[in-house]
Formats: C-alpha cells, structure tokens, sequence
C-alpha cells in the first residue's frame, strides 16, 4: 500500500513537470500569424426578388451556388457536366469537352467588389442563360451562381437574385 502511494506520487509529480515544460514550450511558440477559417471566408449581400437584403459567409474556392445552397438562399436547381473549357493563359483556353452548365434556373446578376475576378462566361453559360431567360431580364453582369469561384476580392460583392423560373415542369 505504501509502495503504491509511492509511485502515485511520483507518476503525479513527474506529469506536473512535464506538463508544466510542454505548456510553457507551447506558450512561447505561439505565433499570431497561425491561419484561421475567418481567412477562408468572405460576406455575400444577397438581394432577393423583393429587395430584401441578406448578408451570408461564403467560403473562398467554393461556388456561389454552393454559398448561397449552404445559407437557405433558394436559387433553383443546377445541374453542371464539368466543365467545357479551361483558360489556361490569355492566348490559350483549352477544351476539355464536358458540357458545361446544362440548365440556367441559377441566374444571378453580380454588383460590386470581385466582380471582374470571376472567370470570364463561356459559351454555354451564355447559351443556357440565352435559353431559359428573356432578353429583358439579361444584363451584363448576368451570370449563372454555379460557374462563379468565389475569391477573397469578392469580399463584400452584392448578388442581385431575380425572380425564380418555374422549375416544377422542365
């Protein structure tokens, strides 16, 4: 019985210095420049059909689609078959012959910071937002929500949500 006190109290002892020396090692590594989420992320105002504005965190390398599917933003469905193209440089952009963007419910129009970070419209974004909207309800900066990367320089950009497509019958 002795013995085992004994022991216990050497076991305890040796886990107070130890554990003493690792915490104090650790103290004095810390650094503040470790990486956080909060660098990964960048806040979205979402303007619905109403005008009705909604800030949501977006993550950096995710679609805006996936940002705002994420937030309860109901865009509509999307149904992408890899990508068509990729632009590799200025005077090269390779075809990798997926079929792209394969409906256009998901049309957004973008407004603000980051806007001319996003990749350029191919093709046939722009042919499935020609197919599935009106001409008077295109604009320039219409795009579809599930080709858009979200950047960290899109920090703060506001997307412009209209009226939905009635998707119950396609």
């Amino acid at each position: 019985m002795v013995f085992q006190l004994a022991i216990r109290k050497a076991v305890a002892g040796s886990l107070q210095r130890h554990g003493r020396r690792a915490l104090s090692a650790a103290a004095t590594t810390t650094t503040s420049d470790a990486p956080s989420v909060f660098d990964k992320l960048v806040t979205l105002t979402i303007v619905d059909p109403s005008g009705a504005r909604r800030k949501i965190p977006g993550l950096v390398g995710t679609t805006l689609y996936e940002a705002c599917e994420t937030n309860e933003v109901e865009l509509g469905p999307c149904t992408i078959c890899g990508p068509s193209e990729i632009i590799r440089s200025d005077d090269w952009t390779e075809p990798v012959f997926g079929d792209g963007p394969t409906s256009g419910y998901d049309h957004v129009v973008l407004s603000g910071a980051g806007v001319d970070t996003a990749a350029p419209m191919t093709r046939s974004e722009e042919r499935m937002i020609e197919h599935y909207w009106d001409f008077d309800e295109i604009f320039p900066e219409s795009r579809l929500a599930s080709m858009i990367k979200l950047t960290k320089a899109m920090n703060g950009m506001i997307v412009y949500v209209p009226p939905r497509l009635d998707d119950t019958n396609p």
